[in-house]
């Protein structure tokens, strides 16, 4: 038996573990955790991010990995949470770098093998199914892994109970207590009882509606309010959600059974996630009620239902180019009511009520949640649950995640006010290490994030220069100044032309146009030789940004182009 300076120079010896955000602390997406402990590190969840407003052309933001990278060898696993993009969507990007086996539940590995297959990266994937029900412990060298259902709003969801030798950790993912969720499969409080007695260090726990009081409605009282608006919609409905909130494309379906409607699906990722849930049994669609996009002309308007993709406004989306009158099977009719059943993500409101108006100009009857919160639920819990989560693992530490800074920091405030000892409460931010011993845990540093954007093919090739010039060229316009030279002589041939986009109406503005050229003329030289063409590149675009900004009061951008002829 050892006494107590042996035991403190084991603690001493013994590895600590690090929890380190990638995402989701700070933000409500683009969700990444980093468990390590020694010489082994799992991952939960890789999710993705939507583009603000000034990240121009930029598709989605993905968590940086970078502090993975030299530790590539001690990854032992990725473990994902549910099949919501912002806790899938960046696998496509990282998972041939990260090279580590994926465990998810099976519809979540359906919904990911959909993710991968879209950017040709299911070769480089390798999925394994659990099953919550079971009682599977997943062993990865130090850690020792529990998977627990929870209640979300997607089938299959689940939290990890995450244990190595210093202690066990608690990991939520999003969950709210549904006491009737559409599958019958609630939260599993007797595996949680059981994990408690055994004693939990921290809990790391969803804070997203820390801020509401109460208790999250059940996602079975959707199923009324779909049933009602169809009893007595005169025409088309179009029902736009997530295409991974399966529950309520189902309780759509299910609306559409009772009034004899026909169903279209409409948009790729809704498809493909429809016909990924239906393969599965996640989703119970009979095949005669499904109909082709191309048919839907064929039937009367009021026995048609549309459940379309878009539902944050993303450019491109097929709710989008309903709303730009730009879709080739659906243009909106009179009579047509579109039901939002989805609240819009933080930073997406813009994209989403611009979206609205467009549908609005058209002739739409629209229901969203500033109007109604009757077709949406939040699949996060209030603070009832929040505190009940609490109650029922007995952590010695509490760690808000996958919030905006202000509910972390309300659910601590709600943490504390109901006992919980305020100096046991962590607050995390993206890249910050929170570190656990036996004894204590603390923050204890931070390693560097930065967003990296996918753009197109390119992952990471888009960065701040470039969205700065993207900003400039869309705010303040651009000017090219072609300036055609003599390669054998080194000097200029005709007079430099510029052409304006985004700046000023040439044909308005041909006086400025001529000073211009002017000026650039002058800063090439009076003899127009030039030996070094990059000091006069340089020259004319700060001469010409001067000239430009004393004129109007405008920076655009300055492009000089040398033609060598």
């Amino acid at each position: 038996m050892m006494n107590e300076t042996e035991e403190r120079q084991q603690d001493i010896k013994m590895p600590r573990l690090k929890f380190i955000p990638l995402g989701g602390n700070g933000l409500v997406t683009k969700n990444m955790f980093v468990y390590e402990y020694g010489n082994d590190i799992i991952i939960v969840d890789c999710g993705m991010g939507f583009p603000s407003e000034t990240m121009y052309g930029v598709d989605m933001v993905i968590p940086d990995i970078s502090y993975l990278r030299d530790k590539k060898h001690k990854i032992r696993a990725i473990l994902i949470t549910h099949g919501h993009e912002d806790h899938i969507g960046a696998l496509p990007f990282i998972v041939q770098e990260l090279s580590a086996p994926i465990y998810a539940t099976r519809l979540t590995v359906g919904l990911i093998t959909v993710r991968l297959k879209e950017q040709n990266a299911l070769r480089f994937a390798h999925l394994n199914t659990i099953d919550p029900d079971k009682n599977v412990q997943l062993t990865f060298g130090n850690f020792i892994v529990e998977p627990f259902r929870v209640t979300h709003s997607i089938p299959d969801s689940v939290g990890f109970s995450i244990s190595t030798p210093i202690g066990t950790t608690v990991h939520t993912g999003d969950f709210k207590l549904d006491s009737s969720p559409l599958d019958g499969k609630k939260t599993d409080f007797n595996k949680l009882n059981r994990i408690a007695n055994k004693g939990v260090l921290a809990l790391m726990s969803d804070c997203l509606r820390s801020e509401k009081p109460g208790s999250t409605l059940s996602e079975a009282t959707i199923q009324e309010k779909f049933d009602k608006a169809f009893e007595t919609a005169p025409g088309r409905i179009l029902i736009t959600t997530f295409s991974s909130n399966i529950s309520r494309i189902q309780q759509a379906i299910n609306a559409s059974i009772k009034f004899h409607r026909k169903v279209a699906v409409v948009g790729r990722a809704m498809e493909n996630n429809v016909l990924t849930a239906s393969r599965l049994g996640y989703l119970s669609v009979p095949k005669e009620v499904l109909i082709k996009n191309q048919d839907i002309g064929k039937y009367p308007n009021r026995l048609l239902t549309l459940i379309v993709s878009g539902s944050q406004g993303q450019p491109g989306s097929a709710l989008s180019r309903i709303a730009n009158a730009d879709h080739s099977h659906i243009s909106i009719q009179h009579n047509d009511q579109v039901i939002f059943s989805a609240d819009p993500i933080p930073g997406n409101q813009d994209a989403v009520y611009e979206t609205i108006d467009g549908l609005t100009r058209l002739g739409a009857s629209i229901t969203y949640s500033d109007i109604t919160s009757d077709f949406h639920v939040s699949g996060h819990g209030a603070q009832e649950e929040l505190l009940r989560m609490i109650s029922l693992v007995k952590p010695r530490y509490l760690v808000p995640i996958s919030g905006m800074y202000r509910q972390m920091r309300q659910y601590a405030n709600i943490a504390a006010s109901e006992g919980f000892n305020p100096g046991n409460i962590i607050i995390a931010d993206e890249g910050d290490i929170v570190e656990f011993d036996k004894q204590n845990g603390r923050l204890k540093g931070k390693i560097d994030t930065t967003n990296i954007f996918v753009d197109g093919l390119g992952v990471g090739d888009v960065g701040s220069i470039v969205l700065r010039d993207r900003k400039v060229m869309a705010e303040e316009g651009i000017v090219v100044v072609v300036v055609t030279v003599s390669k054998r002589q080194g000097r200029l041939l005709d007079e430099p032309e510029i052409i304006s986009r985004g700046f000023v109406y040439m044909k308005e503005s041909a006086d400025l146009i001529k000073e211009a050229t002017k000026m650039v003329v002058d800063s090439i030289g009076p003899d127009r030789r030039v030996k070094n063409w990059l000091a006069v590149k340089e020259k004319i675009t700060s001469d010409l940004e001067k000239f430009l900004f004393k004129k109007t009061q405008r920076r655009p951008m300055v492009l000089p182009v040398i033609i060598d002829i």
